[in-house]
């Protein structure tokens, strides 16, 4: 990472770039940053109270077991009252893997990128976000299915 060239942008990034290259872990009084190369599945376990998730595998096709009903229930329990969740996956399997775990499912769109889904841990409307009403794709698209692990 830290011989990586980036942007400009990134320049007030590169102490936190650094530290992260060299321990995997960075801290200060706004964040916690942890990477972590092993198996998720079990590293979620581990964790509690966190605000936001960035779910970033590979696509359900190639990593199939990061996409499933239990492993977003996994991640549903480390979560904090008012937790995101956000993925670039807007398939609809996902989507329900994820809604089947109690989340309110959202698209965004940002600026200069593609849609992305945004999972809120709370039922409360998010007006900044257009609502996906996960019941009535299910009876629009009948054969949509949640991914499970087995």
């Amino acid at each position: 990472m830290k011989d990586f060239q980036y942007p400009y942008e990134f320049e007030q990034f590169k102490p936190i770039i650094e530290k992260l290259s060299n321990t995997f872990k960075y801290q200060d009084e706004y964040i916690k940053i942890e990477i972590f190369n092993g198996d998720a599945r079990k590293y979620i376990q581990t964790l509690h109270n966190i605000d936001i998730v960035y779910q970033d595998a590979f696509s359900s096709e190639v990593n199939p077991l990061l996409w499933t009903v239990e492993y977003f229930k996994d991640i549903s329990k480390t979560l904090s009252d008012d937790a995101i969740l956000t993925t670039y996956s807007i398939a609809t399997p996902i989507r329900l893997s994820i809604y089947e775990n109690n989340f309110s499912i959202y698209e965004y769109k940002p600026e200069n990128s593609n849609r992305i889904t945004i999972a809120l841990n709370k039922k409360e409307k998010a007006e900044q976000y257009k609502y996906i009403d996960m019941e009535l794709k299910q009876q629009r698209n009948t054969s949509a299915r949640a991914l499970y692990d087995s």
